[in-house]
């Protein structure tokens, strides 16, 4: 496509028409940086004010993004994640066609906590197998996931390797565990060190957090999970 200056559509449409289908056909890789203003005033032959206005409405759409003092970039995939139902971090990346991953931080038996006492409803006696991993699509970090079982049902996954599977097929498919629903609150909060050096983000980067409580098929609460996601490679639909 080359832009008709004689033409009823704007300039500035028919460069971001332009500069869109050079994304969406590979000319650039995610989070590369794409030419200045400047240099695109160069190549298109036209003024600077409508290449910034064709980048806005790019900007607009998530295909670019912008970096005080560094230029703009191509915007990295995200993926997608209906908040209705019960989706694994697999099938999230199936869906959105990329390759999921799982890195274990920890995999333990500890005492209970005031709120896996709460919302699992256990005693303070009780124990619990706690899950914390890293997770990846196309081998990018996107999250960090730290789940929290009752010992007393879960203390089976001490001997699972939990690398690169996803949980919930262990549990459907190896232990023929069911859940039937889940309640979650959403939340923004700050990267801690460790959080931000496992993501690959600045110390208090803004995060996602997701909390949720899983119930089996009997409706008793099975597990409760925590969720610190990249807002940058993740989108919620509400």
């Amino acid at each position: 496509m080359h832009l008709e200056s004689d033409s009823a559509e704007p300039l500035y449409i028919q460069l971001a028409y332009i500069i869109r289908e050079d994304i969406q056909n590979g000319k650039y890789n995610a989070e590369q940086r794409i030419p200045t203003e400047k240099e695109l005033s160069e190549i298109y032959s036209v003024s600077r004010i409508t290449i910034r206005s064709a980048l806005e409405i790019l900007v607009k759409e998530g295909l670019l993004m912008r970096r005080r003092g560094k230029g703009t970039f191509i915007a990295s995939k995200k993926l997608y994640k209906s908040m209705s139902g019960i989706y694994s971090f697999t099938d999230i990346c199936n869906i959105n066609g990329m390759k999921p991953g799982a890195k274990t931080i920890k995999c333990v038996i500890e005492d209970a906590e005031p709120e896996d006492i709460t919302e699992l409803e256990l005693t303070p006696e009780d124990k619990i197998i706690a899950v914390e991993r890293i997770r990846y699509a196309d081998d990018v970090p996107v999250s960090i996931e730290i789940s929290r079982y009752p010992a007393s049902t879960y203390q089976f996954l001490l001997d699972e390797d939990l690398n690169n599977v996803s949980l919930f097929a262990v549990l459907n498919n190896k232990h023929n565990i069911r859940f039937s629903h889940a309640t979650k609150v959403i939340e923004v909060k700050r990267a801690s060190y460790q959080m931000a050096t496992y993501l690959g983000v600045p110390r208090d980067y803004p995060l996602l957090y997701i909390s949720s409580l899983t119930y089996d098929m009997a409706n008793m609460p099975s597990h409760r999970t925590q969720q610190y996601i990249n807002s940058d490679r993740f989108k919620l639909i509400i």
